[in-house]
């Protein structure tokens, strides 16, 4: 799934929900392999390896689609 994008950077943030409880995200940054930058927002309890590799290859796969119409 790797293969779908590159050049992964993350970003801690803290988000202050609605209700005024801070909660911890990553926001991630990659590039697909057709060259387009996106950012993907992750909750702390999804930020794991096999997770993340998941959501960036969906999110990749998803764009480089788009992309080739």
């Amino acid at each position: 799934m790797a293969d779908l994008f590159t050049d992964v950077e993350v970003q801690e943030r803290m988000e202050i929900t609605p209700e005024g409880r801070a909660h911890k995200i990553y926001r991630l940054s990659a590039t697909t392999k057709g060259g387009v930058r996106f950012t993907l927002d992750v909750k702390e309890a999804d930020f794991n390896k096999a997770k993340v590799n998941e959501l960036l290859a969906v999110r990749a796969k998803h764009i480089d689609d788009i992309k080739s119409l």
